[in-house]
C-alpha cells in the first residue's frame, strides 16, 4: 500500500454531551479497539489519542474509505467493546458528528505529538476551547447548535 494513495486527516469526535465516561482503563483499551479496526482497512494509523471526553485519530485515509464510514466504524468498534465492560457502561453513547481537518503530511510528526499530549493540553483547556481555537486555526466556520451534541 502506498502512502501516496491517502490524505492524512486529523479526526475529532466525543462523548455524548462530553461526558467524561471515558476513563483511563476504558479508553486505553477503546483506543486499541479503534487501532484495530484502522488495521483491518487500507487505512493507515498515524496516532490515536484523546482524554475522557473525546478522540483524536491522525490517519492516513485511503480513497476507497468515506470519513463518515471510517468514524462509524471506529466508534462501532470501541462502542461494543465498552459496553461489553459491564451494565455501567451499556448507555455509552459518542456523539452523533465529528470535525475533519486534512493536515500536510509533512504535518503529521507534529500532529502525532499534539495528539499524544493530550493529556497534559486539557490540563488548561476545555474540549470546546480546544475545538474553537482548531476551527479559528484552519479558517472553519460552525455553528455551536450542531457541534457539541
Amino acid at each position: 500500500m502506498q502512502v501516496m494513495d491517502h490524505v492524512v486527516l486529523h479526526v475529532i469526535f466525543s462523548t455524548k454531551n462530553q461526558r467524561p465516561t471515558l476513563m483511563d482503563d476504558l479508553r486505553s483499551e477503546a483506543f486499541a479497539r479503534m487501532s484495530e479496526e484502522i488495521g483491518t482497512t487500507e487505512n493507515i494509523l498515524i496516532a490515536i489519542g484523546g482524554t475522557a471526553d473525546h478522540v483524536h485519530v491522525a490517519v492516513y485515509l485511503s480513497r476507497k474509505m468515506t470519513v463518515a464510514k471510517l468514524v462509524d466504524r471506529l466508534k462501532t468498534a470501541a462502542t461494543r467493546w465498552i459496553i461489553r465492560q459491564g451494565a455501567k457502561h451499556e448507555g455509552f453513547r459518542w456523539q452523533k458528528g465529528f470535525s475533519v481537518f486534512s493536515v500536510s503530511p509533512a504535518d503529521r510528526n507534529a500532529l502525532a505529538q499534539y495528539i499524544h499530549t493530550q493529556g497534559i493540553l486539557h490540563c488548561t483547556r476545555t474540549f470546546q476551547q480546544e475545538m474553537r481555537a482548531m476551527y479559528a486555526k484552519y479558517d472553519a466556520g460552525f455553528d455551536d447548535r450542531f457541534v457539541w451534541k
